[in-house]
């Protein structure tokens, strides 16, 4: 799929991943890119980095969570990439009703919207955790999966091409171990690691958004997997530099070792 000349909308812009994919298509001639999230302030810095609305960048300010006003945010696009998810995998745990409304009922949204405008790529973000899930933020992105994979056998006459990119942790995201690392160095603290033989899946956000845009661009169709590094705790706390650290020991809804794919699933892997 060329992008020239294309309408673009990023569901959860405003988000590190959603920064980067912006970064990425700002560097192609497209018609417009809509930028849809329901953060204000956010919103906000996103006008000062790219600029004031123009027939290129509009911003949306929104839920995905509001069906209507998706639909209207939709009107007329080729392409929707989803990023907008509740992510952290404490407070999804905590927040189980609200994880589902966001990851689950709002990816839900997204794909009848997307069916109705006919829109011709549809792109779903999504996890390594939704790999055997054991927490409330994996199993969410993995129904989540589940309804886009599923969304050719209700998408009737409408061009649409579904397509779930599975991808590992982005580094230096909001919220991510090494934000948190950062802020605990800069108090003087000991920076906390659940487990040091614990391995995570990174790669940073430039890389992981081009690959998405590439295959987006590519006509592959159905499930993804982004090929990333794996790195242990260890190789982390290297980039953050030589402090204390505090073993906190695995909550019961963390994974000591994340997986990319689970036994006899049928993907294409895309290397990052």
């Amino acid at each position: 799929m060329p992008l020239s000349n294309k309408t673009i909308l990023i569901i959860g812009a405003s988000g590190t991943l959603g920064q980067a994919l912006i970064d990425e298509l700002v560097k192609y001639d497209v018609h417009a890119i809509r930028c849809f999230s329901r953060n204000e302030h956010k919103q906000f810095l996103l006008r000062q980095k790219y600029g004031e609305p123009t027939g290129k960048m509009r911003y949306f300010i929104g839920d995905i969570r509001d069906k209507d006003r998706l639909d209207m945010a939709m009107r007329d696009c080729d392409c929707v990439f989803n990023f907008a998810a509740m992510k952290h995998v404490g407070l999804c745990n905590e927040n189980s009703m609200e994880t589902i409304k966001t990851n689950i009922l709002g990816t839900q949204n997204a794909i009848e919207c997307a069916i109705d405008n006919n829109v011709e790529v549809f792109v779903q973000m999504s996890t390594d955790k939704a790999v055997n899930p054991i927490g409330i933020y994996g199993s969410s992105k993995l129904l989540a999966e589940y309804l886009t994979l599923n969304a050719f056998e209700i998408s009737g006459k409408a061009r649409t091409r579904f397509v779930v990119v599975r991808s590992g942790n982005v580094l230096d995201s909001s919220g991510s171990v090494l934000e948190i690392w950062r802020s605990q160095k800069e108090q003087g603290l000991p920076l906390t690691v659940t487990d040091f033989h614990a391995t995570r899946y990174a790669a940073p956000g430039e890389k992981i958004a081009n690959a998405v845009l590439e295959i987006a661009k590519s006509g592959l169709k159905g499930l993804v997997v982004l090929d990333m590094k794996s790195y242990t705790m260890r190789e982390l706390m290297d980039i953050v530099g030589d402090c204390e650290y505090v073993e906190t020991g695995l909550k019961p809804y963390e994974k000591l070792h994340e997986e990319l794919w689970r036994d006899g699933e049928i993907f294409t892997k895309w290397e990052v």
